[in-house]
């Protein structure tokens, strides 16, 4: 008996994710919009092209700027390039930083369970999702405990942005984030039908020894010729 209770059980489960997930298929397919957007690496798809990253980090409202490429046509690695931290060439312990960061491969995925349409009134439909946890590795764990919601116009059919904000406190390996917030505005490239992010700000505020502290991190991606 126990048995076949867990087996409904599961079941059950089963049709609810299945049920919200077609919804949303559903809301997407009534506004012409393709399921692409549902894919959360998205950014995966500027390793197609050339392009050029200007981050900028800024703690204590103090800045420091990140330039660096990208290129897909190199034959052997690193297609990356870390061209200069401030202007000037980056230090040995920069360029490690930086190798690390890029040699880092994440592959996320949705639990189909979570999504949910949180408005639709015609002109905007926005969609909710978390991440699977099972896909999630340990450097990324607190992404669990984050909520996700695209931002689709439902007049064009075109996805703009992503949001992400934490839904409690969380462990960022050895420090306690108090406050995560995301925002990634895409563009679409017509000629390839797909979407690469355009900018992206991540703010992040660290509690460190009683006292919070904001870092707010920002992405400009520009595609070269």
């Amino acid at each position: 008996m126990k048995k076949l209770f867990l087996s409904l059980l599961m079941i059950t489960f089963g049709c609810v994710a299945f049920a919200q997930k077609s919804l949303v298929l559903q809301a997407l397919k009534k506004y012409n919009v393709s399921e692409e957007v549902l894919n959360p690496n998205l950014k995966d798809n500027l390793e197609k092209y050339a392009h050029e990253v200007q981050r900028t980090v800024t703690i204590n409202d103090k800045d420091k700027v990140y330039i660096s490429s990208f290129d897909p046509n190199k034959q052997d690695p690193p297609q990356w390039t870390l061209v200069s931290v401030n202007g000037k060439n980056p230090s040995k312990g920069e360029q490690k930083a930086f190798e690390k960061e890029h040699n880092q491969k994440t592959d996320f995925k949705v639990d189909d369970n979570s999504y949910k349409i949180s408005k639709d009134d015609g002109n905007t439909l926005e969609i909710t999702y978390q991440y699977d946890p099972a896909s999630v590795d340990s450097d990324h764990g607190f992404f669990k405990d984050c909520l996700f919601t695209l931002h689709i116009n439902a007049k064009t059919g075109r996805l703009e942005k992503m949001t992400e904000v934490n839904l409690k406190d969380l462990k960022i390996k050895i420090l306690k984030a108090t406050k995560l917030t995301t925002e990634v505005t895409y563009q679409y490239i017509e000629k390839d039908k797909t979407y690469v992010p355009l900018n992206d700000r991540v703010e992040v505020v660290i509690k460190l020894l009683g006292n919070e502290m904001p870092m707010i991190t920002t992405d400009k991606y520009t595609l070269k010729p």
